[in-house]
C-alpha cells in the first residue's frame, strides 16, 4: 500500500504494521461491533482514553454489514496469533530491556535481513515517537548477550556474599517488631 502511495487511515504515506495489525484485527470488518472501546474522559475537552476496564464492553454480532467474511477474518486472526506468538518467542531479550533515559521498551530490529551482513539490534521503542524521541542509541544482540553473561558471572562470584544479604534482609523483614509497638503506641 505504501508502494501504491495508498494513505493509511490517519492519511500518513507510509504504512506501518501495528496500523495493519489493528486493521486485521478490528471486529468491525466481520460486522460486529465492540461498544466502549474507550470513552470520553472531559467534555469539556473532548479527551478520550482506552477502556481498560473502567467501564463495561458490550460485543454485538451482526451489527452491520460485514467487508469480509466471518470464516475468513477467523482464519487471520489464528494466522496473526501463530505470527505473534513466534514473535514473542523469537527472542530472550524480548520485552526484558528497558530504556535507562525514558523508561520505554526496548524493541528488536533486524538489519540487512537478506543479505550476509544480518545482525539483530535492540533500541528504544521510543526512538521515534512523539515530539521528543528518545536519543538511546541501539545496540547489538551481541553486546547484550555479553553484558547478560558478564552479569551472571558476576553473581556467581558474589554468590555467598548475595545469600548471606538475602537471608539478612529477610530476617529484618520477619522483625515486626517496631511496627507492633508502633501500633500500641497508636492504640494507646
Amino acid at each position: 500500500m505504501t508502494a501504491q502511495g495508498i494513505p493509511t487511515p490517519q492519511g500518513k504515506r507510509q504504512w506501518s504494521y501495528g496500523t495493519v495489525k489493528r486493521m486485521l484485527r478490528n471486529e468491525k470488518y466481520k460486522g460486529d461491533a465492540l461498544l466502549q472501546k474507550s470513552f470520553t474522559t472531559d467534555f469539556l475537552t473532548k479527551s478520550t482514553k482506552p477502556n481498560e476496564g473502567e467501564l463495561p464492553q458490550y460485543y454485538v454480532e451482526n451489527n452491520h454489514e460485514a467487508i469480509i467474511k466471518r470464516d475468513v477474518f477467523d482464519l487471520v486472526q489464528i494466522e496473526l496469533d501463530k505470527l505473534e506468538k513466534k514473535r514473542q518467542t523469537s527472542n530472550i531479550f524480548t520485552g526484558r530491556l528497558f530504556c535507562g533515559d525514558c523508561g520505554a521498551a526496548f524493541g528488536s530490529k533486524v538489519w540487512h535481513s537478506a543479505s550476509k551482513y544480518k545482525r539483530t539490534i535492540y533500541q528504544c521503542n521510543a526512538k521515534y515517537k512523539g515530539e521528543h524521541k528518545c536519543q538511546t542509541p541501539h545496540v547489538t544482540e551481541e553486546e547484550i548477550k555479553v553484558w547478560f553473561l558478564s552479569a551472571i558471572n558476576q553473581l556467581l562470584s558474589n554468590r555467598d556474599e548475595i545469600i548471606a544479604n538475602t537471608e539478612l534482609l529477610i530476617d529484618m523483614a520477619k522483625d515486626t517488631s517496631p511496627l507492633e509497638n508502633k501500633i500500641d503506641d497508636l492504640e494507646q
